[in-house]
């Protein structure tokens, strides 16, 4: 438990930081688009290369750990969407930022120095590559489907089917997220040493991301103290994001593990613990990017960290018991 409070409790504090300055005036609640664009065309994107170009590629042959991986993100982002489109009656592109909410979590800033600490400095590699792993897809298939479903909505009928395809590749491609992921990948697949000069310019911004995040979060929640009374039906809603998240992903990872897959037992605890993480605060980058469930997505975020102490603490408490000697 108290691993997990260590690492749950700084983000907690970080989000009351942002609260209170906004309730006293210290940073206006309208700056937290502004927080929020900042992480979004700045500080993440010099997250993600930093991270693919230092991404030791041999260790994405371990494709066992990948497919795990991938296997419960993407059963938890379909049957988001599914979800969202049948039940909620979501558009596509709203769906597919429910289907973010269900399976992007809090692998960087809350993962890592969790894992590290419980399981020691072998886990650290394992931990990086399903940061790369949770984040990169998740990311790539929101950016991919919105422009798929925006471009839908806007086209013209007998359109030309190239135009139309270029027309949802075109958003995606220049997005910087998009470049940041492509050059890191070049970077790593040619192995090159970045300078250190670029290495702490990228570090420094990528650094900001989580913190900055988290910060425009809690600023976004001031003056939205009733705001479940408000929700009706969006209350269900709040309660599939984080039962998808919490339960229905870490879920699908252990049966990948236990009946598809054989992997080694500290990469499969891995696997299973980062898989079982709240939904992360770049859900709210987009959210709030897009205008789209963001009431929803800071809600789900608190709620979800919150539950996490005690369904995480369970998952450790059990994976101590597994590495006792």
């Amino acid at each position: 438990m108290k691993l997990l409070l260590d690492a749950v409790l700084p983000i907690l504090a970080i989000m009351l930081c942002g609260y209170f300055s906004g309730v006293v005036g210290l940073v206006s609640k309208s700056g937290s688009k502004s927080l929020n664009n900042y992480v979004f065309y700045v500080a993440l994107p010099a997250l993600l290369f930093l991270t693919t170009a230092t991404a030791p590629v041999q260790q994405l042959a371990n494709w066992r750990f990948v497919s795990i991986n991938l296997g419960g993100i993407f059963a938890s982002f379909i049957l988001a969407i599914i979800i969202a489109k049948v039940v909620y009656k979501h558009n596509f592109s709203t769906a597919s930022l429910y289907g973010m909410n269900a399976s992007y979590g809090t692998t960087g800033y809350m993962g890592i120095p969790l894992v590290i600490a419980a399981f020691g400095p072998e886990a650290a590699l394992p931990a990086a590559l399903a940061t790369l792993i949770h984040n990169i897809p998740v990311i790539t298939m929101v950016l991919l489907l919105f422009e798929v479903s925006r471009t839908m909505e806007h086209s013209r009928v007998g359109e030309n089917i190239f135009n139309m395809i270029w027309n949802i590749l075109k958003p995606v491609i220049k997005n910087p997220l998009t470049l940041s992921v492509v050059a890191g990948i070049i970077v790593a697949i040619l192995e090159l040493n970045l300078p250190t000069s670029i290495q702490t310019f990228a570090q420094l911004l990528a650094d900001a991301s989580g913190p900055t995040a988290l910060f425009a979060l809690g600023l976004g929640l001031v003056g939205q103290a009733g705001l479940i009374k408000e929700f009706g039906i969006k209350k269900s809603e709040i309660a599939t994001i984080v039962a998808l998240k919490l339960v229905f992903q870490p879920f699908i990872t252990i049966l990948l593990i236990l009946f598809v897959f054989e992997i080694d037992k500290l990469w499969g605890m891995i696997a299973i613990l980062m898989s079982a993480l709240p939904v992360g605060a770049g859900v709210y980058v987009f959210a709030q990017k897009y205008e789209r469930l963001e009431k929803q997505t800071s809600i789900a975020i608190l709620i979800s960290m919150f539950l996490s102490i005690f369904t995480t603490s369970i998952l450790l408490l059990y994976f101590g018991e597994q590495i006792t000697p």
